[in-house]
């Protein structure tokens, strides 16, 4: 088949759209903005609704008016105010309702609010919930064995991480609509804030390290699904999924990888055998997921700059070439196999604005988001890393 396989003309709106020589269509291959798509979530799909009504308001004079005295506008020269140094309702509830639907990790490890910096919290040893002495009595005055049940703990320590900008009264008086601009600056913080997460997300649930004993397999040469030969993902994935642990709570097994580990998936001979007499063209994350049984495929198409300050920009895909498998709870609760939690101090993200009457000619303000939060695996056994699933 690859023989007959031409691309089109990259000028083509359609150049995703692999055909036969006689115009049929093999495929297609996923870009960034449909993965996006397919992923929207409730939470973003809320927020691009308050930034629609923000747009709004700042469209009507008399509305921004009254949004810009929101602000509380303290320039203080002497001395501090209570007003000079304050988190702004209004920008608050604008940055902890931002969703990038692209980043995928905080999809992937259950979110547990808590209020102490650090603390300690239950681990149940996993091999007495798979191992008990025998249940027959013997006789009417035998009495019955006892099982094992200990305690164990871990813990975890809460860390700091948050960003800040700077816009100065000049360039607010310079522009016609000076609240975006502060708006503006909030909605960058919150992106770069996930998008710093998301990179320490993918290092977690892509180390070795992170998972129980013989659930991770490193592929290479042949094995590898990109390879002449395409490897085995229907082998690979079935057998990682079959090493996840579980427990009483209810949890949901998810698939994550990269967007170029998606496409080559997608276009997989063995996996488009499964499809060839229902449907034609390329294999989705939702039906990859319905072949293997996941509950969903998530795919990070995010990229990160790696270079040094005042060197050449050097892009990557944040999410690598790797494939897994988590179980993540449907809510925090006790006894639940969950692969990982992040443990965030209640409220969290601040957002907190300040007037600094010191900085260029009038001033300006500063705007800051700040987090804190760790991650620990839970139930290291209710995950399965594949590494290098494909070399490119």
């Amino acid at each position: 088949m690859s023989s007959k396989e031409i691309k089109m003309d990259p000028r083509d709106p359609n150049a995703n759209v692999v055909r036969t020589q006689s115009g049929d269509v093999l495929y297609r291959i996923a870009t960034g903005d449909q993965i996006a798509n397919i992923q929207r979530t409730a939470r973003g799909l809320k927020h691009d609704r308050q930034v629609e009504q923000l747009q709004a308001d700042l469209a009507d004079a008399e509305t921004r008016a009254a949004l810009n005295g929101s602000f509380a506008d303290v320039r203080v020269t002497k001395g501090v105010s209570a007003a000079s140094v304050h988190s702004n309702t209004y920008l608050s509830n604008l940055s902890a309702g931002y969703a990038n639907d692209s980043y995928i990790g905080e999809r992937l490890i259950l979110p547990v609010p808590v209020q102490k910096r650090s603390d300690i919290f239950a681990v149940y040893p996993q091999r007495e919930m798979f191992e008990s002495p025998t249940d027959l009595i013997t006789n009417d005055r035998a009495q019955a064995n006892e099982i094992s049940a200990s305690r164990q703990s871990t813990t975890y320590t809460l860390k700091d991480y948050g960003l800040q900008n700077f816009v100065s009264n000049e360039t607010l008086d310079n522009q016609d609509l000076p609240f975006d601009e502060r708006a503006d600056m909030v909605m960058e913080l919150a992106e770069h804030i996930a998008r710093k997460r998301e990179i320490r997300d993918a290092a977690f649930l892509t180390s070795t390290a992170n998972y129980g004993s013989g659930n991770s397999v490193t592929l290479s040469g042949s094995d590898q699904w990109d390879s002449a030969g395409g490897g085995d993902p229907i082998k690979d994935i079935t057998t990682a999924k079959a090493a996840l642990f579980n427990g009483p709570g209810a949890t949901d097994v998810l698939g994550f990888c990269s967007i170029n580990v998606l496409n080559v998936l997608a276009r997989h001979p063995t996996l488009l055998d499964l499809q060839k007499y229902t449907t034609n063209g390329l294999l989705t994350p939702e039906g990859i997921a319905r072949y293997f049984g996941l509950a969903g495929l998530l795919v990070g198409e995010a990229r990160k700059q790696t270079a040094n300050e005042g060197q050449t920009a050097s892009y990557s895909r944040i999410w690598g070439l790797d494939f897994g498998l988590v179980r993540v709870a449907r809510a925090p609760s006790r006894r639940t196999a969950s692969f990982a939690a992040r443990f965030r101090k209640a409220s969290d993200p601040v957002v907190t604005e300040w007037f600094d009457a010191t900085a260029g000619k009038s001033g300006g303000y500063y705007v800051k988001n700040a987090v804190s939060e760790d991650i620990v695996s839970v139930a290291s056994f209710g995950g399965y890393i594949i590494k290098s699933a494909t070399a490119a």
